[in-house]
């Protein structure tokens, strides 16, 4: 849904008789580490990982290269590009991320009452086991993000 403009009675409360600077700080790190996530709060980090992504390849990135494409002294900044992990979450092909591997276990198992579980941690372990960012065990799988694990 497209944004409003802000109401003339809230642009007249904001009004000030003299000049203001402020910096805002925006924080996209807004990551939640239990002990134990379920699947929405997977949705929410997988989310959070797509929102650094996207800050990562507009603004470190792309800064980065224009300031060498034009000569500006300065420090790189070293960043996590964590594009690998949004790969390993949402790849369709070669290997297939996480969420492609659920949709089969959700459309071949959905007729069955149990066995949904292991056979997504079996399916994961054989298609992203041996990933640098992904662990499992009997019980469930641990990605290794930004914020981590």
């Amino acid at each position: 849904m497209p944004s409003r403009p802000a109401s003339p009675a809230v642009n007249k409360a904001m009004q000030k008789d003299y000049e203001e600077y402020n910096v805002g700080v925006l924080d996209i790190y807004g990551f939640e580490i239990f002990q134990k996530n379920g699947f929405e709060q997977f949705c929410i980090n997988f989310v959070n990982e797509k929102l650094q992504q996207i800050f990562i390849e507009l603004t470190l990135k792309a800064e980065q290269e224009e300031y060498v494409q034009e000569g500006i002294r300065w420090s790189p900044i070293d960043y996590f590009n964590n594009k690998i992990v949004c790969d390993l979450i949402e790849s369709k092909v070669n290997p297939p991320g996480l969420m492609s591997i659920l949709d089969d276990v959700c459309a071949t198992m959905h007729a069955k009452g149990e066995g949904a579980d292991q056979s997504l941690l079996q399916k994961l372990q054989m298609a992203v086991g041996t990933h640098e960012h992904f662990n499992s065990w009997n019980k469930g799988f641990i990605i290794h993000h930004y914020a981590g694990k």
